[in-house]
């Protein structure tokens, strides 16, 4: 890890972990050559309160330098369907089968390993997983090697290539038996795609396996940047808690919202599969290539996938008329819910990991949706698009908040004149992001002076109602 600042106590995310305390070591890297020299640790300890494991290296961990850090630890694999849990299955014989899975998004990897599990800390990552033969060990990135494991000889170690730069929610692995379709359609050039099911579901999968290629292929085009990773496989889970989550290159997803069977499957079941595999695919730019700085601006990861979404099924399936459908659902499921004293802003302050899963709501993905839209018709199609892209190169792999937005689609605004020079998108948005709420907008006309009288006031659903009580 190199050291931005200098450094006297390491602090780290660590839950329910067994952490072996005296097996801690801190090497210091010779730059020029492999030489590592050892630091003492004078203490370590936890803190369960705020999730911490702090570290007392015995100096200042110098600005510049690079430094090693081991940290063994024990964990068990839990049954809480959150970190790295077991999940099961019965076959047709009703026989027993167990697979494990991720689930880190908001702040469950610091339940896996320890971490710095904050959006904005982000790392490359190696995978390594043991299992046994007879399973199937997926992650992020395409299997690298394998080899035996030492004194059993069922046993494999599998390792996996190299991760490109990732926030830690987005870390994923996966043991299974599942089997798996690949999908052959060239759309998207090297990216191998693959869904992934138990063996009696596999042939559920063909659907998924046609949306999400000529998905992935349209949002290149849109954003006008390649899928940065060599593979994405789609994992349909028995037992997950979420309806998907968008780990970089290992999408998971609940089964009834990746598997369809065209002779049984409804209609409905079939717009949910296309819409879910679309807005998980839109994240693999906003939330995973670009991620927001820190939770308060959840929505510019969850709006613009909704978004986006709506666009990528409305471009694959134009006769569902799914962009128009699902704005005017958008729009007044969010009527009701804005219209509470309880709502909040799109853009909410979180101050606790509590928090943090309170605003995975309505606000936060349609309300962001709906405000995208509108921002999308007022600025034009070319100002919205060239904003989107010029936003997403230049903070690629990195991390940014509402304001870097604000200022893309300002810059490619004015530069086509689509926004006069004296307006910011910031001026205009930063009302419907930092506050609650919708306007409704009263015209009052005076017709013998020949002006109108304009005022917005926040709607409320009605709280003094009486109710008559028997």
């Amino acid at each position: 890890m190199p050291i931005k600042p200098d450094v006297p106590v390491i602090k780290l995310h660590s839950k329910k972990l067994k952490i072996r305390f005296n097996e801690i070591r801190l090497l210091q890297c010779d730059q020029n050559s492999p030489k590592r020299t050892r630091i003492k640790i004078t203490n370590a300890e936890l803190i369960p309160e705020h999730d911490f494991l702090v570290i007392h290296p015995e100096v200042t961990l110098e600005k510049g330098r690079v430094y090693e850090l081991y940290i063994p630890f024990e964990s068990e694999l839990n049954s809480d369907l959150v970190g790295y849990y077991k999940s099961s299955y019965l076959d047709k014989a009703k026989e027993k089968h167990w697979l494990s899975i991720t689930q880190f998004e908001p702040t469950h990897a610091r339940q896996a390993f320890p971490c710095f599990d904050e959006p904005n800390m982000k790392a490359r990552f190696e995978i390594s997983l043991a299992h046994d033969k007879k399973f199937t060990a997926l992650s992020n990135m395409p299997l690298k090697w394998s080899e035996p494991f030492d004194g059993k000889s069922h046993w494999v170690w599998d390792h996996f290539q190299e991760s490109v730069p990732m926030s830690t929610y987005l870390v994923a692995y996966s043991i299974n038996k599942f089997h798996y379709k690949e999908s052959y359609v060239k759309m998207v050039d090297d990216v191998v795609f693959k869904i992934w099911a138990r063996p009696e579901a596999i042939d559920q999968v063909d659907y998924a396996k046609f949306v999400g290629p000529k998905v992935l292929k349209f949002y290149e085009d849109y954003f006008d940047i390649k899928f940065p990773l060599p593979k994405v496989d789609m994992i349909a889970i028995p037992d997950f808690g979420a309806g998907a989550m968008e780990n970089f290159g290992l999408i998971t997803y609940r089964e009834t919202a990746l598997l369809f069977q065209p002779n049984i499957s409804s209609a409905s079941s079939q717009h949910r599969v296309a819409s879910v595999i679309a807005h998980e695919l839109a994240h693999q730019w906003f939330g995973n290539l670009v991620t927001m700085k820190w939770w308060t601006d959840l929505w510019l990861n969850e709006g613009f996938a909704t978004y986006i979404a709506s666009l990528g099924v409305d471009h694959l399936h134009p006769e569902w008329n799914s962009f128009e459908e699902e704005s005017r659902d958008n729009i007044q499921t969010v009527f009701i819910f804005d219209a509470l004293k309880s709502s909040h802003p799109v853009s909410v302050p979180i101050g606790h990991p509590g928090e943090i899963s309170q605003i995975f709501d309505a606000i936060s993905y349609k309300k962001g949706s709906t405000i995208l839209r509108m921002m999308h018709k007022f600025l034009g199609e070319e100002a919205f698009r060239n904003g989107v892209r010029h936003y997403l190169k230049k903070h690629k792999y990195n991390n940014a908040e509402q304001d870097d937005l604000w200022d893309s689609l300002t810059f490619e605004a004015h530069k086509i004149k689509a926004l006069p020079e004296e307006f910011s998108v910031k001026k205009i948005m930063d009302s419907w992001t930092l506050q609650t709420g919708f306007p409704v907008i009263t015209v009052e006309r005076d017709y013998e002076k020949g002006h109108a009288k304009i005022t917005q006031v926040r709607y409320l659903l009605d709280s003094k109602r009486e109710k008559r009580i028997p």
